[in-house]
């Protein structure tokens, strides 16, 4: 495996404390921090365009750009001008419409003592031939989008709330809220079974599966979770299990859980089962569906991520190896994407330097 780092910012100062103990007044304060102390939290892969579309966590509100891995070079997509100041992250929220232009979403990091000034998050709609955002609404009043889930077909956008942890069914027409619940926990991301229905967790203790049906417009409750007393606040606080979810176009949900562990949703029956883990660490944040058929994700935590495949028809793991280049170690990944020629990371919650886009070339 070959891999290379790419900087967007470099990082002057290193932060001094732990990032867990610090808010939005702590980031901001500090220019340094403010402009350069990016995180590459949501990736696309755009064929037509030969680019990467980046979604980043930036204090400066700064936080969507393209990678051009032809140049190796960054281009600016003008998000910055017009958002409002708690904007600062695109945590799992970008997603490509028929078009090829995308729907996004924006999280925050302040705190309580702040909730009461912060509008709530936004979504939004952007066209790349047009240079054109449209922002399409507030879902949930002051609180923000942890990530949001597509559903062209039936013109609706699922998404959760933080950091109340709200599920919420967007109407893309009539720009408005058709069906909201708190559900007390919260998923790194969703996804659509064949049916139409999107799956998540409910309940702040047992973090169960349920699914919400679009035609029938309601919530089926499971009574099940996915690794049964465990995962919960890996992520953050509340969190649930479930670190990656996609559509294996199986017939399947497969899920990255928290635990490091690979399962699948078999959806008529909501069962769900064991597929093995690709290394001994917590963490499976991302996965993608290569070119030949297998999942391709990121295990690991902690400077200690690996690149990973599973082969579904013979249910087994391959393990590339740690993605680091010279001393750099990709220390959390978030989120990963996959063109003909390379699989791009993207890299979250560094401290004593700016997140990268890592690319990784098998």
């Amino acid at each position: 495996m070959r891999i290379k780092k790419h900087l967007l910012r470099r990082l002057e100062h290193p932060v001094d404390r732990p990032l867990r103990t610090m808010g939005y007044r702590d980031f901001t304060s500090n220019a340094d921090w403010r402009d350069n102390l990016v995180s590459f939290t949501s990736l696309l892969w755009h064929p037509k365009r030969r680019r990467v579309t980046c979604g980043l966590t930036a204090f400066n509100n700064d936080l969507m750009y393209e990678f051009d891995p032809a140049s190796g070079t960054f281009h600016n997509l003008g998000f910055q001008p017009l958002a409002e100041r708690f904007e600062i992250k695109i945590h799992r929220s970008l997603v490509y419409d028929g078009n090829g232009n995308v729907y996004g979403a924006t999280a925050c990091l302040h705190r309580e003592d702040q909730r009461q000034e912060g509008a709530g998050g936004r979504i939004f709609h952007y066209d790349f031939e047009r240079q054109v955002y449209d922002f399409l609404g507030i879902p949930v009043p002051q609180d923000y989008i942890q990530t949001i889930t597509l559903d062209e077909e039936r013109g609706l956008v699922y998404g959760v709330t933080y950091p109340v942890f709200e599920f919420f069914v967007f109407d893309l027409k009539r720009r408005e809220v058709r069906f909201r619940q708190y559900m007390g926990s919260a998923p790194h991301i969703m996804a659509l079974d064949d049916a139409g229905c999107v799956w998540s967790t409910w309940n702040a203790r047992t973090h169960n599966l349920f699914k919400y049906d679009p035609d029938a417009d309601r919530v089926v409750y499971y009574h099940h979770s996915l690794i049964e007393g465990q995962g919960a606040d890996l992520m953050y606080p509340g969190a649930g299990p479930i670190d990656m979810m996609l559509n294996g176009g199986d017939g399947f949900l497969y899920v990255g859980c928290t635990t490091g562990d690979l399962v699948r949703i078999e959806p008529s029956s909501a069962k769900v089962e064991y597929l093995g883990r690709p290394t001994p660490e917590r963490r499976l944040p991302a996965l993608a569906i290569g070119p030949d058929k297998r999942l391709y994700g990121i295990a690991g935590f902690y400077g200690r991520c690996h690149l990973f495949a599973y082969d579904r028809q013979r249910r087994n793991f391959e393990d590339f190896g740690l993605i680091q280049d010279g001393e750099d170690q990709l220390y959390i990944g978030h989120d990963l994407c996959i063109s003909d020629q390379a699989i791009y990371a993207g890299e979250t919650d560094t401290e004593k330097r700016a997140g990268y886009l890592w690319e990784c070339t098998l």
